[in-house]
């Protein structure tokens, strides 16, 4: 077990893109961590990170876990479909766990491993980047400061326009926009709004790609002190601000490199005060960072700023645009939103 002194312990679970560029090349790189293993399917993939990290390579996740001893955090960064299972084995095999978005598939899955989590004693790190992200947070910051009053409405968008032919197209596998883009596109309303949401409307589409998955959604989510949040992925080439804010006594809206800020008493004929503000770093948040805050966590068991039950309420919210748009109708979900809220985590 890692001491503070000492680096901890990592194994990645999946070398493809991700697991190389956002997790390993980062972390190899930060003496907080030392890379002990990698496991891939892909017999091209571990002799690529033998090559690159120096590394044991296993093929399977049971024959990596037989070390687990020599072992702090498993890193998780494989197909949507797989993660609740070598999540669940990552834990009872008594490490923390790193899991790529999106953690689960649907509640189901988050409350399996939320168990798994509970018997083992470690702890789950759902990857959730958006929170790191300086665009969103200097837009909560001048929310939480009051720069447009009373908020009411909450918007993000993000408009791509490229075919993708991969797993992510395939519902089988747990591809799909929803659940590939919604921690970056929903879940970043729901950290804005101090209040539960209660209801969700919501419809997907299947526009430009092949597969039998979503890549374009829409939803309409209420909460409960009143604020609207729109939260939508479309196959776009140009779009809408990619943040808007709309408040009693202006408005917020960015486009990634610059948020602007519009002033406002609605009761006078005074035109608006604008304000810019550059944006720097990271647009979906800086991965050294969020590894830096990770190893704080595990070494001083202190609560990182996202943790399971933040990304719960999100999987809650997930679930519901999706059955939104199954049934045609708008679902009520304050039955569990509501008890997440009592306890505080937001």
């Amino acid at each position: 077990m890692s001491h503070h002194n000492q680096p901890i312990r990592a194994a990645i679970i999946g070398y493809g893109g991700s697991g190389k560029l956002s997790h390993a090349d980062v972390i190899s790189q930060l003496p907080d961590f030392e890379i002990r293993s990698v496991c891939d399917l892909s017999k091209e993939q571990r002799a690529k990170a033998k090559e690159d990290l120096g590394c044991d390579v296993y093929a399977n996740v049971g024959e990596l876990l037989k070390k687990s001893g020599d072992l702090d955090v498993a890193i998780v960064v494989t197909r949507t479909d797989t993660h609740c299972q070598i999540v669940r084995d990552c834990l009872n095999a008594g490490l923390h766990t790193v899991v790529t978005k999106p953690w689960a598939m649907n509640r189901q899955e988050a409350d399996l491993m939320l168990e798994a989590q509970e018997r083992s004693g470690k702890t789950i790190f759902p990857w959730m980047p958006m929170s790191w992200s300086p665009e969103f947070n200097q837009i909560k910051e001048l929310i939480s400061n009051g720069a447009v009053g009373e908020v009411f409405l909450v918007r993000r968008h993000i408009a791509h326009f490229w075919v993708r032919s991969d797993w992510q197209t395939q519902t089988k596998y747990g591809g799909g926009y929803l659940l590939n883009w919604g921690m970056h596109i929903v879940q970043p309303i729901l950290d804005l709004v101090p209040s539960p949401a209660i209801s969700v409307f919501g419809q997907m589409q299947q526009t430009i790609n092949p597969g039998d998955a979503e890549d374009n959604f829409l939803s309409i989510i209420e909460f409960e002190n009143g604020t609207r949040g729109i939260a939508e992925f479309t196959q776009g080439i140009e779009g809408l601000p990619s943040f808007m804010v709309q408040g009693a006594q202006g408005m917020l809206h960015s486009n990634g490199e610059s948020l602007t800020l519009l002033s406002k008493d609605p009761s006078t004929d005074e035109p608006a005060i604008r304000t810019k503000f550059p944006l720097t770093g990271k647009i979906f948040g800086d991965e050294s960072e969020i590894y830096k805050d990770i190893a704080t966590a595990i070494n001083s068991a202190k609560p990182i700023r996202t943790g399971t039950a933040h990304s719960l309420y999100g999987t809650l919210v997930l679930d519901a645009i999706r059955k939104s748009h199954q049934t045609r109708q708008t679902v009520d979900i304050s039955a569990d939103t509501l008890p997440l809220f009592s306890k505080g985590f937001h």
